[in-house]
């Protein structure tokens, strides 16, 4: 009877094959097969990256910059997706320095996405962002932009999908206390798709007083052509 043998290569590389077609399994060179999340897998090839809103000790104020209530039209984080390229998040974090505020006030942040338009975000509506490759020998470039602190009103936005959200309502005696901090984490187990034109947002607000915070967001990007490794077709 015949048998069957995997081949087993040795390789520290991700390299793609085209669909329909076999590739040998990923090992070690001590003969161990390599079994890891896609995503993983993608960030130790150079498709991971990361940006960070608000720096050192200096926040970026909510609201759209008024420290009010969050503004569809005035998002904290803006990732624009463009045609022709696919992200999938692995991590957001924001992170809130909330007032001293009256009894009943709501505090909140989330995340959001447009998943029809990519927005049109930019230098002249907030600050353009740096975004850093997960590798820091840094082998790729993001295609995406990423403006945080928007105060000039971007054109039409819909959160068609909100990915996570975090709301405080003070409840106190005496006003004029502060209420500490406010965080919100999202690390999907079944992440999302965007596929380009879209945007991702993060906001965060208060119905009083001004609102501080800092974010993260992390993801794996291919083009849209290699989408199928997200498990498109």
């Amino acid at each position: 009877m015949e048998q069957l043998v995997a081949e087993l290569e040795a390789r520290s590389d991700f390299r793609f094959a085209a669909e329909g077609l076999s590739k040998p399994l990923a090992g070690n060179r001590a003969g161990t097969v390599l079994v890891t999340d896609m995503r993983r897998a993608l960030v130790l090839a150079g498709f991971g990256y990361h940006v960070t809103v608000g720096a050192l000790t200096t926040p970026i104020t909510g609201g759209g910059g008024d420290g009010g209530v969050p503004d569809i039209t005035l998002p904290e984080l803006a990732i624009v997706v463009p045609s022709g390229t696919a992200i999938m998040p692995i991590r957001g974090s924001i992170q809130l320095e909330v007032p001293a505020d009256a009894d009943a006030v709501i505090v909140e942040a989330f995340f959001a996405a447009d998943r029809a338009s990519a927005s049109n975000a930019s230098a002249s509506t907030g600050t353009v962002e740096t975004v850093y490759n997960m590798r820091t020998d840094a082998p790729r470039t993001t295609a995406c932009t990423v403006v945080s602190a928007n105060t000039v009103a971007i054109t039409t936005p819909v959160h068609h999908l909100e990915l996570a959200r975090k709301q405080m309502v003070t409840n106190i005696v005496t006003s004029g206390i502060t209420q500490g901090i406010l965080d919100l984490d999202y690390e999907p187990k079944t992440p999302p798709l965007f596929v380009g034109p879209c945007t991702v947002f993060a906001h965060w607000g208060s119905s009083a007083g001004s609102v501080t915070g800092f974010a993260q967001f992390e993801w794996v990007e291919l083009t849209a052509a290699l989408g199928d490794l997200f498990g498109g077709n």
